[in-house]
């Protein structure tokens, strides 16, 4: 079966993610105008690791090359409040978007309001806090995630409104101390993104904020993050937060700059469950332990908490273009693997990418591709509480497992405007007939159908492409407000059993 559906939007947005004076931003529109400077191989910025922290990127890059919007606002002045050490920044945070869904023939509207505060004190201390509350009514493909994880995409629980759509809020914040020029320790409640591509397979942004404890220290042409973090699974009929039900994560990721074009890293995360029958378990203060792989070893002696294991690279290949990548290990038998027996056990991912920079010698005009590649039951657990997600929706690709993905981006931009196409293509295979075919992150794994034969793809094999052209304007890239109008185009194939499964983008 072909479906076709057309969305239009007109998007005035106050953009309010991980900003801060040591926080910069995670939307890709405000990092544009820094990615080629990260490609210079004077450049010691490592750039796997966001957000990033403002001051290091701009001691680390060309100052006269790079790019950075004007602010029409604020006109470029750090700070509105300055008193003594004190230096602080508030402002009213909104947002509204408007649209036309023709494949659900409505008007789709999101609207939000909510409050900013950021600053510094002396040398060593920084802060930041956002709170936006607002109400949705999306498109087809954002109603269906809605219904079916009961969260909105990014945000949070989805509360019902009184109009037809949903309301939800959402908050983020940390305080930030600097040891010295070579540790960093945050306390904070907010989203991380490990990795150089569109998607991470490491830990992305596509869940909703989470409480975090976090230790940077670089070293040489090291860092080396050390993070505990408490997640939640919000799979509750009543929608309180009392009712939600609790884990933890630690995460290690270590990053080496080889030379000043090639970086290394390594990536680690344990998952445990926090709410286990009448046992409760808090965080684990041993998984600040700086030894990374560790875990695997407690594995073998009978430590029941998940692991997930990884490796990364970023080559820079010419003064305009690199290839980057990242390989994840979920479970892992080799025997099983030489053989080629597609064991269900057997879960990993992959990912490999390119990007280039003033393509054509046309300057600032950017291409991006990448392809990545999750097998079945990757990120799953027997219990459903160790699974690899955060608030009903997954820590690293948005689609879960059991799935290949091309993404390309064609960008350009100029002082304050910007203009972009972007096609992303899926092939995955969803659930049926009750059974685990290996996409759904969130269920217990035991009830795959085959231990052997298992393939990208398998169950309801469901093909999806969406392309995307827009434009936007940054009025004040510090508050990370722009006016956006963009078009999008959506087709979708669906195998011979046909289930109602949600659009990602």
């Amino acid at each position: 079966m072909l479906k076709k559906s057309f969305f239009f939007f007109f998007f005035f947005l106050y953009a309010f993610c991980g900003k801060g004076q040591t926080n910069m931003t995670l939307d890709r529109d405000f990092l544009v105008p820094y990615q080629s400077n990260f490609n210079n191989t004077n450049c010691t910025v490592f750039t796997s690791i966001m957000p990033y922290d403002k001051e290091q990127v701009e001691n680390a890059i060309q100052h006269d090359s790079t790019g950075k919007y004007k602010d029409l606002v604020f006109k470029n002045h750090d700070y509105l409040f300055s008193s003594g050490s004190l230096n602080a920044t508030i402002f009213p945070l909104a947002g509204a978007s408007a649209g036309y869904d023709a494949y659900g023939k409505n008007t789709t509207y999101d609207y939000s309001g909510g409050l900013h505060v950021d600053g510094k004190w002396g040398n060593n201390f920084s802060f930041s806090g956002n709170y936006l509350g607002g109400d949705i009514y999306g498109p087809s493909y954002i109603d269906s995630i809605i219904k079916r994880y009961k969260v909105v995409p990014g945000l949070g629980y989805a509360y019902s409104s009184p109009a037809k759509g949903y309301s939800y809020q959402y908050w983020d914040g940390y305080i930030s101390y600097n040891l010295n020029k070579n540790f960093n320790f945050q306390l904070g409640q907010g989203k991380q993104f490990w990795g150089d591509g569109y998607r991470s397979l490491f830990l992305s942004d596509v869940s909703t904020s989470y409480p975090y404890f976090k230790i940077t220290a670089t070293l040489w042409k090291i860092q080396f993050v050390s993070m505990l973090t408490i997640m939640q699974d919000a799979e509750t009929p009543t929608g309180l937060s009392q009712n939600f039900k609790t884990k933890y994560s630690s995460f290690h990721y270590l990053s080496w700059n080889v030379s000043p074009r090639v970086n290394i890293s390594l990536f680690e995360a344990i998952t445990y469950d926090g709410d286990s029958g009448k046992n409760v378990r808090g965080p684990d203060p041993s998984y600040l332990n700086p030894i990374i792989f560790y875990q695997p070893v407690n594995y073998n002696i009978g430590d029941p908490d998940k692991s997930n294991l990884g490796g990364a690279f970023k080559i820079k290949v010419a003064k305009k273009e690199q290839f980057y990548g990242q390989l994840l290990i979920d479970e892992f038998k080799l025997q099983e693997v030489i053989h080629r027996t597609e064991w269900w056990g057997n879960k990993q991912g992959a990912q490999f990418g390119f990007k280039a920079f003033d393509l054509f010698k046309v300057q600032n005009l950017s291409f991006q591709t990448e392809i990545d590649y999750v097998r079945p039951y990757t990120y799953t657990a027997r219990d459903p509480l160790q699974n690899y997600s955060n608030f009903n929706q997954p820590l690293a690709d948005p689609e879960g497992a059991n799935f290949i993905e091309s993404a390309s981006f064609l960008t350009y931009y100029h002082k304050n405007f910007l203009i972009q196409g972007s096609l992303i293509a899926y092939h995955y295979g969803g659930d049926k007939n009750g059974s685990d075919y290996g996409e759904n992150i969130f269920i217990n794994y035991n009830n795959h159908p085959y231990n052997f034969g298992n393939y990208v793809g398998q169950g309801v094999s469901t093909y999806l492409a969406t392309f995307c052209l827009k434009t936007n304007f940054i009025i004040s890239p510090k508050m990370n407000l722009k006016a956006e109008v963009a078009l999008y185009e959506m087709l979708d194939k669906v195998g011979p059993t046909e289930i109602n499964e949600p659009y990602i983008i």
